[in-house]
């Protein structure tokens, strides 16, 4: 697919540069009555309303691309914020640790022999 957009692309530009080249006659640019821009030659005018078709372009999809760009970041941020990890208490006793996780969920029934000595 990319290599298709720039094959548009050259043969646009080839165009362009075909029919500039074949069109080098000087020309009389009127800007109002008074203001004439006289002997230009018709290449670079032709340019100049090319680089202008083309910046009006991207100034008319800029808004849409940054509104998309904000979008994209809000989805990609987490619904919701990390909490602080929580502390573990090292100072509790082995049994009492272990009823807290069988409370939450954590594991099922422990082994005897998993039960630290006292």
């Amino acid at each position: 697919m990319n290599a298709i957009t720039w094959l548009f692309r050259l043969a646009f530009f080839l165009l362009v540069l075909w029919f500039a080249l074949k069109n080098t006659a000087p020309v009389a640019v009127r800007f109002t009555e008074d203001l004439i821009w006289a002997d230009v030659p018709l290449i670079v005018v032709m340019l100049a309303c090319v680089c202008v078709g083309a910046l009006g372009g991207a100034a008319a999809l800029a808004g849409k691309v940054f509104r998309l760009g904000r979008e994209l970041a809000t989805r990609d941020a987490p619904a919701f914020p990390a909490r602080p990890p929580t502390t573990v208490r090292h100072d509790l006793p082995a049994d009492e640790l272990a009823e807290a996780a069988r409370n939450i969920g954590a594991v099922g029934q422990l082994d005897a022999d998993t039960r630290m000595p006292r």
